[in-house]
């Protein structure tokens, strides 16, 4: 099974725009091997700001992957005790509550690639996942320093999205 890709509102910043052909392969390449896109509700938020952007980002919603869309997590009780936990535990406030929700969605998968643009406030909220940590590379090791990696694309990796949108593994 492929991990599960979570995106943070840069990637639907770059999701339909010429610079975002390796991100819609990886989306696919995802779907066809069973693995499940999504995102926060409140990325929406951050992304839908302004009529001509929030008819991209539903646009991108709404297309079909290999039978797979893009699925919105929303902030149940236990999604928002989480991103508390998470916050808590990186010593960060509500300026990180965005990027605490990307991180706390990736909490119910083994694997997570997170898509973002920016990858150093991810990393710097993952460890506040119980079991969670980044990897190195393009395997699944068990290194446990914190790494980010640009968006690759082939079976294991060849080529990055943009320069903006970079992704950070984390596993379980």
């Amino acid at each position: 099974m492929s991990p599960a890709i979570v995106l943070d509102a840069g990637a639907f910043d770059v999701l339909d725009t010429s610079t975002g052909t390796a991100l819609r392969a990886l989306l696919r390449r995802a779907a066809e091997r069973g693995g499940e896109t999504k995102s926060p509700a409140v990325v929406l938020a951050e992304v839908c700001r302004g009529a001509a952007r929030t008819r991209r980002v539903e646009a991108a919603l709404a297309r079909d992957r290999d039978g797979q869309r893009i699925r919105i997590v929303p902030t149940d009780e236990r999604l928002a005790k989480l991103v508390g936990a998470v916050l808590y535990a990186a010593g960060r406030g509500s300026e990180a509550l965005a990027d605490a929700h990307v991180v706390a969605v990736c909490a119910a998968s083994d694997a997570a690639v997170v898509v973002s643009s920016d990858p150093d406030d991810i990393a710097a909220l993952a460890p506040g996942v119980p079991g969670v940590h980044q990897s190195e590379g393009s395997g699944y090791g068990r290194r446990r320093r914190p790494v980010t990696a640009p968006v690759r694309r082939g079976p294991d990796a060849s080529a990055s999205v943009s320069t903006r949108t970079q992704c950070t593994r984390l596993i379980r």
